[in-house]
């Protein structure tokens, strides 16, 4: 998507997930040609494939078809947006990029371990810390989960007798 000013000029591009505008320096979008444009003015961001724009604080408004933005409202295709008193249309780019094909593969087989399968369960590596508790290995807890096991299947045999 692209933002178009009104008064002329070249489109700017919305190439990141999140862009701020305003006069400051720091700004993705820098408009120094008005005193109505706060330093951080607003942001747009794209989240999937909507895009919204936020009104951030400033003295002189965001506005989106006459709309005030406060704090946020959606960007649709064609939309007429003002910052201060700086106006955009927003719209989809029209150049097509050119797209290379994926490069043909053969079709694999995965690739499979030939060493034996590991019965432990991963184990964290602590930072070094005076209240850290030793784990468990799972060898152990395999053992305690067979003692449970057993211990329920004899508490069964128990009650139906």
């Amino acid at each position: 998507m692209i933002l178009v000013p009104l008064a002329g000029g070249a489109p700017i591009h919305l190439a990141k997930a999140v862009m701020f505008i305003g006069r400051g320096n720091e700004c993705d979008i820098v408009l120094k040609t008005s005193r109505k444009v706060s330093r951080k003015h607003c942001c747009i961001a794209q989240i999937d494939d909507t895009y919204l724009i936020r009104d951030l604080g400033s003295m002189n408004g965001v506005r989106v078809n006459e709309a005030s933005a406060k704090p946020e409202l959606p960007l649709n295709h064609g939309d007429e947006v003002w910052v201060g008193d700086v106006g955009f249309r927003f719209q989809a780019a029209t150049a097509k990029r050119k797209v290379a094909p994926a490069p043909k593969t053969s079709p694999q087989k995965p690739i499979i371990s030939k060493g034996p399968v590991s019965t432990e369960f991963p184990r964290a590596i602590p930072e070094e810390s005076d209240d850290f508790i030793i784990e468990q290995t799972g060898a152990h807890l395999f053992d305690q989960l067979r003692e449970v096991e057993q211990a329920d299947s004899d508490s069964e045999e128990n009650s139906s007798s």
